[in-house]
């Protein structure tokens, strides 16, 4: 009798097959004598920014205070909308793996961040759907993804992924941080440690007069933005590397973890006009701003990032979820998020500065498949936005969605080890989720 593995390779190759075959068919459809022209090469490469809790409540302010001038200059060639997550709310790695692959969370497995009675940290072998890179790996298309989470061990994909745990890096060895194993050593290079974090780089979020005062009486919190800047830090250097080195992906997917670790640290500190928050003065003079701050340099960031490409590569900006702060109940975590995340999509085939109407997360996997010229599934319950397509758009996203193909998990990676572990990073990792009101 055939061996499991061996029968799931076999299912595997078998709906590789099937489903390239649908993507042939499609392409023969685009460029047979209906009228339409085949997408530009060009306009198929996708760029994804994405920025882990960003809510429209606290952007839209600074943006028209002129804080955010990269992410103004981005919104005014582009259609936006809020996007409704999941309810009741959930927690980041399922939401984002449900951006990545245009399924629910019982489908592609992402459920927690870790599982069992002794906290199992969940890994990159739980995925059981086939990712945006997966898909596009099968129709000979490249993807370059960094930060994600779940994503290690990093998997072999036809591009590059750098894990999640790339910040961990100096705990000892780890195998599979990076794939292809031949950049481990460059993108390792490139990690920033907290300590590096410099006091002229603390001097952007905490008044410079009150850092020593702040550094002296509230260590933690100041050791927690030197965490989380490190951490933004050290992958954004890596997405500027990747962007500049080898051949350039279809899809690049830059994602910011720090915006949501901030927040759930530091919002407390905007809204100590509640009832319900209290903190002592000196506290609130040094981290009140903190998180307006941080977002701020996500707007450098987010213009660093946009610079590298040209101007008019088709480009979405996104969150998980929004960010509301401190309830009442005191309960932290996923409480303390909005059902209301941002969306937000450049492109020849939508007309900017038009809103959606109507905007759901699960919209957005088939959505994005659509800008790199792919049909989603059928067993994607999303839909293709189209509301506020340009005219020619809409026929070729029209045209995209009646050609969906059957399914794509028969691109469903096979599962593999969990990676190596190390019981000191996985212990930082979950000191980590309990402070932010993840786990217990």
């Amino acid at each position: 009798m055939e061996g499991g593995v061996g029968m799931k390779a076999r299912r595997g190759l078998i709906g590789t097959m099937v489903i390239l075959a649908g993507l042939i068919g499609l392409a023969a459809l685009w460029s047979g004598c209906g009228g339409d022209q085949p997408v530009d090469p060009q306009a198929q490469k996708l760029l994804v920014i994405g920025i882990d809790s960003a809510d429209w409540r606290l952007l839209d302010p600074m943006i028209e205070d002129g804080r955010m001038p990269n992410l103004a200059g981005f919104l005014d060639q582009a259609a936006t909308g809020r996007m409704k997550t999941f309810v009741p709310l959930e927690k980041s790695p399922l939401l984002w793996a449900s951006i990545c692959t245009g399924v629910e969370p019982e489908v592609h497995g992402i459920l927690q961040f870790v599982k069992g009675q002794e906290e199992e940290l969940v890994s990159s072998s739980s995925w059981r759907a086939p990712a945006l890179w997966d898909i596009l790996d099968a129709a000979g298309r490249t993807t370059d993804v960094m930060g994600m989470w779940t994503t290690y061990p990093a998997r072999d994909i036809a591009g590059v992924m750098v894990s999640d745990y790339l910040p961990y890096a100096d705990k000892g060895p780890l195998p599979k941080l990076v794939t292809p194993d031949s950049l481990t050593d460059a993108i390792t290079a490139l990690r920033v440690t907290p300590e590096a974090v410099t006091r002229q780089d603390l001097a952007r979020f905490i008044p410079a007069d009150l850092l020593d005062e702040a550094e002296a009486a509230y260590p933690r919190q100041v050791q927690e933005l030197r965490d989380v800047f490190a951490s933004d830090l050290t992958y954004l250097a890596v997405a500027d590397y990747l962007a500049h080195h080898g051949a350039e992906p279809d899809l690049f997917f830059f994602y910011l973890r720090g915006p949501d670790r901030i927040s759930h640290h530091f919002y407390q500190y905007m809204a100590v006009d509640k009832d319900f928050v209290h903190a002592d003065p000196a506290e609130v003079a040094a981290f009140k701003d903190v998180v307006r701050n941080y977002y701020a340099w996500v707007d450098e960031a987010v213009g660093e990032v946009l610079g590298w490409f040209p101007p008019d590569r088709p480009t979405v900006v996104l969150s998980d979820h929004g960010f509301y702060g401190p309830r009442q109940s005191g309960n932290k975590g996923v409480k303390e998020h909005s059902e209301w995340g941002i969306f937000a999509v450049r492109s020849p085939l939508y007309r900017a500065g038009v809103r959606f109407g109507h905007l759901e997360l699960l919209d957005i996997c088939p959505t994005m498949l659509a800008l790199l010229g792919l049909p989603p599934a059928k067993d994607m319950p999303g839909m293709i936005l189209s509301e506020p397509a340009t005219s020619d758009g809409a026929k070729r996203l029209s045209r995209l969605d009646e050609h969906r193909v059957e399914s794509y998990q028969g691109l469903a990676p096979a599962s593999g080890p969990a990676g190596e572990r190390n019981p000191e990073i996985d212990e930082q990792i979950r000191k980590q989720l309990r402070s932010l009101g993840y786990i217990n």
